[in-house]
């Protein structure tokens, strides 16, 4: 094997033919990853995708003379544990999908490069909350946040147990920013794929810029009644604008509260089948940082996230 990765494809008989749209899940045989697996298995099934399964092996860069260094080619010790893992997933998910068209993918690159450029071409790209392999798994979330601050696509980090088998509620934080938006319309649609309740929830701290209607006459006091009736009608006013004909019959609920956002998401989204948050990245180049909220959702929240780019 002389290439950085090596895809195959495994459709089973009579499977629909693959699709241009993918999902892609990163693998490494442990269970979180297996969950993640299962989660991006239903995932494609239900936005009528090709899943694509990968596995990066990390092999090392060696320096070359008056060039550029090349990655080893991984031993066939190594392709074959790989082989057998990636047999293992397919397995699986035909099990549960028979009719899911799947590829697998070996990558010499680490785990996150190799999502990163898999991220390109995917419609949704699907990882477990720790590292994928190696010395990375002993780190917390590295891989997951890498990716999820540098993907050119949707991230879901799944975490918690495995997927739920009937409908919840998506949650999404909105605060009328494009990542909001973006992640409100992300959250739109799987709730309409899934049959699931929408709650928006947009979160606020005093003091905040208030008008004259919301302050009561006694001691000119914040009338919060006044200004959670404004910011609903107004968080209300962006859901109706982020519809598509496919999420017009959305059950979608609002949720305004006095707190910090991620205290407020992990709150509200505590039980819920996917928590859904902007990347809100900070400095002067795109994707260098996630948000503090995107962030500390996804180191602390115990169900699946999605980071969703403007």
């Amino acid at each position: 094997m002389t290439s950085n990765s090596v895809q195959q494809s495994t459709d089973p008989e009579g499977a629909e033919p693959p699709s241009t749209r993918t999902v892609v899940v990163g693998i490494d045989g442990s269970e979180p990853s297996r969950i993640a697996l299962e989660w991006a298995a239903d995932a494609a099934a239900a936005r009528g995708a090709g899943l694509r399964i990968l596995h990066a092996v990390s092999m090392p860069l060696v320096a070359v003379p008056f060039g550029r260094p090349i990655r080893i080619p991984p031993t066939p010790e190594v392709a074959e544990r790989a082989s057998a893992l990636l047999a293992d997933a397919v397995e699986q998910t035909h099990k549960t999908h028979p009719g899911l068209a799947v590829e697998t993918e070996v990558s010499a690159k680490e785990p996150g490069p190799a999502l990163l450029a898999a991220s390109r071409s995917a419609e949704l790209v699907v990882v477990g909350p720790r590292g994928l392999s190696g010395a990375g798994a002993l780190l917390l979330g590295s891989v997951a946040v890498r990716v999820s601050a540098h993907a050119e696509c949707p991230v879901v980090v799944v975490r918690g147990a495995a997927p739920q088998t009937k409908p919840g509620r998506i949650v999404v934080g909105v605060d009328g920013s494009p990542h909001s938006t973006a992640a409100l319309r992300f959250a739109l649609a799987e709730a309409a794929r899934n049959g699931a309740v929408l709650v928006a929830v947009h979160a606020y701290q005093q003091p905040v810029p208030v008008g004259p209607g919301m302050l009561a006459a006694s001691g000119y006091t914040l009338d919060d009644a006044a200004l959670v009736a404004r910011t609903t009608e107004y968080v209300s006013s962006l859901i109706d604008e982020a519809r598509t004909a496919q999420a017009a019959d959305v059950d979608a609920q609002v949720e305004v509260v006095e707190d910090h956002a991620a205290h407020a998401l992990l709150h509200a989204g505590s039980k819920a089948a996917l928590l859904v948050v902007g990347s809100r990245g900070r400095g002067g180049f795109r994707g260098l940082l996630l948000g503090s909220v995107s962030q500390a959702v996804l180191h602390h929240a115990e169900v699946p996230v999605a980071v969703v780019r403007p």
